[in-house]
């Protein structure tokens, strides 16, 4: 019955995402043919540069619309006028929170996805890794790998958008039990839980750095790319430490009942 439920979502949610998804990429190889012809010719050099505008916009949709889609549709299929039917669905509570869960995570795995597609398709050529490895090296000092530094960073901001999620829904739980004034609770919860979580993420690297001997004494800060990963590391398994916690917490709650009216 989960396959069925996770169909369902997301079937619902990418109803529209995946033209987001194709679309960007295929902007990105016009985008570069565009630019290319360019080179020679002004006028596609014009419509290049209206070209790239567009296109960083959609990457930007890439990563927030999952993002956003998911705790809209978490809201809409338990707490408006959809939840009758949901709640009335042969399925137990635990599955209903697991493909949303699930859903969220294919969703935002797969505009990352289609973002570095994109990405390479737009500017991958002889000198890409060297520029890479430039922007990086205003972070990271030394020797390090450039595909490790980039997927530790693409594996961080996903589960970051994830534990955000999770509090965002377990919020909503509990806000929407108030009798009045639920959005407003909802939100005050996700806040003040959002900030507890961020305040425990930053003593946790706090200690990473001192660990590593980094000296916050600089307005610039580079470190070694042992320390970078060793920082990254451990604020991906924060962040997935809270992803587990309000993931039980919110299929605790939501087992106790849900108010919908």
């Amino acid at each position: 019955m989960l396959s069925k439920l996770l169909k369902r979502d997301l079937k619902k949610n990418m109803r529209w995402m995946w033209i987001l998804f194709v679309g960007t990429i295929v902007l990105a190889a016009v985008t570069r043919g565009v630019k290319e012809l360019g080179e020679n010719v002004a006028f596609f050099k014009v419509v290049g540069i209206f070209l790239e505008g567009v296109f960083y916009g959609l990457a930007v949709n890439l990563i927030i619309q999952p993002f956003l889609r998911n705790f809209l549709n978490f809201h809409k299929s338990f707490y408006s006028d959809e939840s009758y039917l949901t709640h009335t669905l042969p399925v137990t509570k635990n599955a209903l929170i697991n493909s949303k869960y699930l859903t969220a995570l294919i969703e935002i795995v797969a505009g990352f996805a289609s973002l570095i597609v994109s990405i390479l398709i737009m500017y991958a050529g002889p000198n890409f890794t060297k520029t890479l490895k430039l922007l990086l090296s205003t972070v990271i000092t030394g020797e390090f790998s450039v595909a490790l530094a980039i997927i530790g960073i693409v594996a961080l901001i996903i589960v970051e958008f994830l534990m955000f999620i999770s509090i965002i829904d377990f919020s909503i739980i509990i806000g929407f039990r108030a009798k009045d004034r639920k959005i407003l609770k909802t939100f005050l919860i996700t806040l003040g839980i959002s900030f507890a979580a961020i305040t425990v993420l930053f003593i946790c690297l706090l200690i990473v750095f001192s660990i590593n001997g980094v000296k916050l004494t600089t307005t610039s800060l580079v470190i070694s790319g042992s320390a970078f990963m060793s920082v990254l590391v451990s604020a991906i398994v924060i962040y997935i430490a809270v992803v587990v916690l309000f993931y039980f917490l919110a299929k605790r709650e939501f087992n106790k009942g849900v108010n919908v009216d």
